[in-house]
């Protein structure tokens, strides 16, 4: 069997939210749709010189020979599609790979495959070994998001992310002709609230607050087990979530007092709560914010 080892950059793309637009729109229009931002892709990763592998389901495997590629090509799709409801979630990995049967294998690509896998929705997820292959100015465009675990690794990982200036989601990718669902009545406006020790903030819709141990958070929580960018709390269309993107993961209870754990995913927020990162809110050292949701 032929095969070739190299060192590359690899990217996984995986589309989200195609699953609801089937349902929403039908499997013709949807499968467009799909196949249109797949096709978006692809075109951009090859204007920058990445060799597409292969596309299974929603997702987009592509090589490159250097991360300062891969890199503009991730930051070309978060720049040029950017509209729902199809949204990606992208790895970022460097290493050595082997190249036979016109695909890839290794280690390296089980890694990629992981950090896609993690990432949130319109998030790219950047592995340390890509990071150190980057220039200095390139390396400037990234954060470092936390150390994380994957399953089958046993130690722990620096992962980082795209830097942004207004803590939106890092890429969003959408195909042309998307479908757009119009209400005829906006849902009435609300306000959250939110305390931690002498710090309050609130957050009306289509805005952020930060909570995390770093100084650029909105809240800033100095523990070792609360992640450096831990969660996000929003509100959007009438509905007040918590948007979870830490290694540790968040303790929630809502009104009836049932403490729920959350990792790297969302929750929605009803009426009055506790919110605790990383530990759970009974424990002595619990770090405790109190939220609650009043008329706008």
């Amino acid at each position: 069997m032929d095969q070739e080892r190299l060192l590359a950059a690899v990217l996984l793309a995986d589309v989200v939210g195609s699953v609801p637009l089937y349902e929403r729109i039908g499997d013709d229009a949807a499968l467009r749709q799909v196949s249109g931002c797949l096709d978006a892709i692809r075109q951009i990763v090859a204007e920058h010189g990445g060799d597409f592998i292969y596309s299974k389901g929603d997702d987009v495997l592509s090589l490159f020979e250097t991360p300062e590629a891969a890199l503009r090509a991730v930051c070309r799709i978060g720049g040029q599609l950017t509209k729902e409801p199809l949204i990606a979630r992208i790895g970022l990995h460097f290493g050595a790979v082997i190249r036979a049967r016109g695909a890839v294998f290794g280690d390296v690509v089980n890694v990629t495959a992981r950090l896609s896998a993690t990432a949130n929705p319109g998030e790219v997820l950047i592995s340390q070994s890509f990071f150190e292959a980057l220039s200095a100015d390139s390396r400037g465009t990234l954060r470092l998001l936390d150390k994380m675990a994957f399953k089958g690794k046993q130690e722990l990982f620096d992962v980082y992310t795209l830097r942004t200036d207004d803590g939106a989601p890092s890429t969003h990718v959408a195909s042309r002709g998307t479908f757009v669902d119009r209400r005829s009545a906006p849902p009435p406006p609300i306000n959250l609230v939110i305390r931690y020790e002498d710090q309050l903030r609130s957050c009306r819709n289509n805005e952020l607050v930060t909570i995390g141990r770093s100084p650029e958070c909105d809240i800033v929580v100095q523990r070792p087990w609360v992640s450096r960018h831990h969660a996000t709390f929003t509100i959007s269309n009438g509905k007040a979530r918590l948007v979870e993107r830490s290694s540790s993961g968040t303790f929630v209870s809502m009104g009836s007092g049932q403490e729920v754990f959350v990792r790297r995913e969302d929750i929605l927020l009803f009426g009055s709560g506790v919110i605790s990162p990383g530990r759970r809110s009974t424990l002595g050292d619990a770090q405790i914010l109190r939220y609650e949701i009043i008329p706008g």
